[in-house]
């Protein structure tokens, strides 16, 4: 178990592998909530800290290109794994399919990933962070 205190800044930054598709959320995705307009169920890679419900984000960002940023709160609305039991966190370690909300609305970097039915389908494209770890992450280079 770690926390996010224990996470060096520049590791703070959920993996996005794809959206979830329609039977995914149906197998899977049993007892999250049906995604609203603004929030989108995602097939999250392995999580680095946990990370609680109602945990708030700034930013989403290319994996490839991480200068290519949308400013945008994202909320951790609910999180699931392929049991179908619902938790109050995203576990340090686990993948997850996790709902997520997004302010005013959801990025086209996350909006445009492709649909999956499960993890492992397509590679992480996507992280979502704080503005403050973009920052460290950018300033840190390739290198880090």
């Amino acid at each position: 178990m770690r926390t996010e205190d224990e996470t060096p800044r520049t590791e703070r930054v959920l993996l996005v592998e794809s959206r979830a598709n329609p039977t995914a959320l149906t197998t899977m995705g049993r007892g999250l909530p049906r995604p609203a307009g603004n929030e989108v169920a995602l097939f999250l890679s392995y999580n680095y800290a946990e990370v609680p419900v109602g945990r708030r984000f700034g930013c989403c960002f290319r994996r490839a290109d991480e200068s290519d940023v949308v400013r945008v709160a994202a909320t951790v609305v609910a999180v699931t794994q392929q049991f179908g039991v619902v938790w109050d966190e995203i576990p340090h370690g686990w993948k997850t399919l996790t709902v997520l909300r997004f302010e005013p609305e959801v990025p086209a970097m996350v909006r445009d990933l492709p649909e999956a039915g499960a993890w492992f389908e397509r590679p992480v494209s996507v992280h979502i962070s704080d503005v403050v770890t973009w920052e460290a992450r950018t300033a840190a280079g390739p290198e880090r």
